[in-house]
């Protein structure tokens, strides 16, 4: 059985996949509490089909882009389990679960989207093209990322040992980097 969580955007989703198919799923509103969010769908969908968190073979996290934190929280999440159950763990971009193999928009900074066209990388645009799908001010259509469509392209990921497994940021998070605590007014300490 695979896990996959997404939290990319204002929506949490979890799925349950085995043998090509979709066991169980659950998305929902998650506002600024993605990672309970995430608990309480995977607690909700391993009752509803009888099966336990030890019955998994892999976990699959959102890398983005979306929202910096949403992230964060859905890689670190499957990293954990992952790492505590001796298990790979493979990403899976918030694009293609949001529409694999189509142009697709997600919302970035204040008057830019994230753009992935297919057969191209992602770029920051302010004018995607008319026909992209995604969420934000710049979708034609609003279609968030949920878990279960990774399902299209579970045959597509590389499994890799949890500490691999990075978000993928196609734009710098707009949070300050820390300071070297090594140094005290401008002097090594």
């Amino acid at each position: 059985m695979t896990v996959v969580f997404s939290s990319s955007s204002p929506i949490a989703s979890v799925a349950l996949i085995s043998a090509n198919e979709v066991l169980a799923e659950r998305a929902e509103e998650a506002g600024h509490k993605a990672s309970g969010m995430l608990l309480f769908l995977l607690d909700k969908l391993l009752a509803e089909c009888g099966r336990e968190l030890h019955d998994a073979r892999l976990f699959v996290a959102d890398v983005g882009p979306g929202s910096f934190t949403g992230v964060k929280v859905g890689v670190t999440l499957a990293k954990t389990m992952a790492f505590a159950l001796r298990l790979p763990v493979a990403g899976v971009t918030s694009f293609d679960l949001i529409a694999p193999g189509a142009t697709v928009v997600v919302p970035s900074r204040k008057g830019e989207a994230l753009l992935r066209e297919p057969g191209r990388e992602p770029q920051i645009v302010d004018s995607p093209p008319a026909g992209a799908v995604g969420y934000g001010p710049f979708a034609r259509e609003q279609i968030m990322p949920l878990a279960s469509r990774a399902l299209g392209v579970l045959d597509r990921l590389t499994p890799v040992a949890a500490e691999l497994l990075v978000p993928l940021y196609v734009a710098e998070p707009s949070i300050s980097k820390p300071k070297d605590p090594r140094v005290t007014g401008g002097r090594r300490a």
